[in-house]
């Protein structure tokens, strides 16, 4: 399915859930002011916790399906991560005012109205509206692997099941109990808060760069010590950035292939991981070719670790090989365990003691095994 086709469904779906939320805001607080309710009062005051997540959504969704920028070079997740703690610290603020309020109500409040039948009415619709919603926005969050609207669809069906704790505590209220009312009333405003806390928590792990979860961590972990040419693996490290997650890890493969054989096995790293997850945006795979690994840590830098590149070395080897220097088509190098090891590629016809050359490195630290190879 083409992108575009994707967000025009996202849309429609927080579209069609908007419609439904005001119906149900103005439909629960209207028949609980009415009808003597506060717990139905509260239940509305959690749709309309829906109706912003679903204004949001909308918000977030026109970005969602963006492409990275050079500005945003991984997405724009974060707008989602940041919008997401706002509106939880807004969810927290009018849980916490409302549960003052009707706590107060039952301390001193005076003569308790007992609420009406109309009132269990509205709570019954709730639950088969918001059920619906729930129903249709996880469909299509999955048709078109939207973990927003997947996530927004169980926002929806909490409200459901808000309405049906509403529904019981009402049918006790009017059979003679309307101090249920309220305590079932104070008991949504906690629900709500711990919404709202769960949305924070959720998004600070988020922006503290908290590694993906055990278990989808170690699926990754088989994934890369399956792939044929991976002798081990190092520094597996992962974020998240929205309902998306980056990777990047150091591979260890054999020290005598070459580079592109390396890259190709690194991309296939690549590939297959991004290919399980869908989530998995984008993996760096670094390509080592001995146990480097220092936990946390990418590259090697301390002094003792760097060594001399090509154009550094090359006059070295120059210097040791004297004459025999000329008589070499190609020199390979090969940096193991914080040596240099030397493949001689011997020019065709040309002769060399290999023995008095094998004298010469011997007295260098730098240079490890010596392999000598004679150009066809």
């Amino acid at each position: 399915m083409d992108m575009h086709r994707s967000k025009k469904r996202a849309i429609r779906v927080s579209l069609t859930s908007m419609s439904v939320n005001v119906f149900l805001i103005f439909g629960k607080i209207s028949v609980g002011i009415i009808y003597h309710s506060q717990a139905l009062i509260m239940d509305g005051v959690h749709s309309l916790s829906d109706f912003l997540m679903d204004g949001f959504v909308i918000l977030i969704n026109q970005f969602t399906f963006e492409d990275a920028d050079e500005e945003h070079p991984y997405g724009h997740g974060r707008f989602e991560t940041l919008g997401t703690v706002v509106i939880g610290c807004l969810l927290i603020s009018v849980a916490f005012y409302l549960a003052y309020e009707n706590i107060d109500l039952f301390l001193h409040g005076t003569e308790r109205m007992i609420p009406a039948w109309p009132t269990m009415v509205m709570a019954a619709v709730s639950i088969v509206f918001k059920e619906g919603l729930y129903q249709y926005g996880s469909r299509v969050g999955k048709a078109i692997n939207s973990r927003i609207l997947q996530a927004n669809a169980w926002h929806d069906r909490s409200d459901a099941i808000s309405s049906i704790i509403v529904f019981i505590g009402l049918g006790l209220a009017i059979s003679g109990l309307p101090e249920i009312d309220i305590v079932m009333a104070i008991g949504i405003s906690l629900f709500i808060g711990k919404l709202g806390w769960d949305f924070i928590w959720k998004s600070i792990k988020e922006l503290l760069d908290t590694s993906l979860d055990e278990t989808i961590r170690t699926e990754i972990k088989n994934i890369i010590t399956g792939i044929p040419g991976v002798k081990d693996y190092h520094n597996l490290r992962s974020r998240k950035i929205g309902d998306k997650a980056i990777l990047d890890v150091n591979i260890e493969v054999a020290h005598n292939i070459t580079v592109s054989e390396g890259h190709e096995i690194a991309t296939r790293v690549a590939y297959d991981i991004m290919k399980h997850f869908d989530n998995v945006y984008d993996v760096t795979v670094h390509t080592d070719v001995e146990d480097d690994r220092e936990e946390g840590v990418t590259y090697m830098t301390s002094e003792s670790r760097v060594l001399p590149l090509r154009n550094e070395v090359l006059p070295k080897i120059e210097s040791i090989l004297g004459d025999d220097y000329d008589k070499m088509e190609d020199i390979k190098l090969h940096y193991i365990h914080n040596q240099i090891h030397l493949d001689l590629i011997v020019k065709s016809g040309q002769q060399i003691s290999k023995e008095d050359i094998l004298s010469k490195f011997s007295h260098e630290d730098l240079f490890g095994r010596i392999k000598f190879l004679q150009e066809l």
